[in-house]
């Protein structure tokens, strides 16, 4: 997929609570996620390599984003 609709006000109201470098994280794995068609991979060092984390911050930005969608699912 190369387009997918970012509706600005819902994002921001949604996302509000993250940090910058949790935003950078959230939409590098979604961008993952639309280009592949895929589910990100279920190992994070996998997901860290996809988005390009690299620093311990970038690390733990991509941990929670997945935990924070792990809890919105249950």
């Amino acid at each position: 997929m190369n387009y997918y609709k970012r509706h600005i006000g819902d994002y921001a109201a949604a996302t509000r609570h993250l940090s910058m470098l949790e935003h950078g994280a959230y939409n590098l794995m979604m961008d993952t996620y639309y280009t592949t068609e895929k589910p990100l991979p279920v190992d994070v060092k996998d997901v860290f390599r996809k988005v390009g984390a690299r620093t311990k911050e970038e690390c733990v930005a991509v941990e929670e984003i997945g935990r924070a969608s792990c809890r919105e699912r249950v």
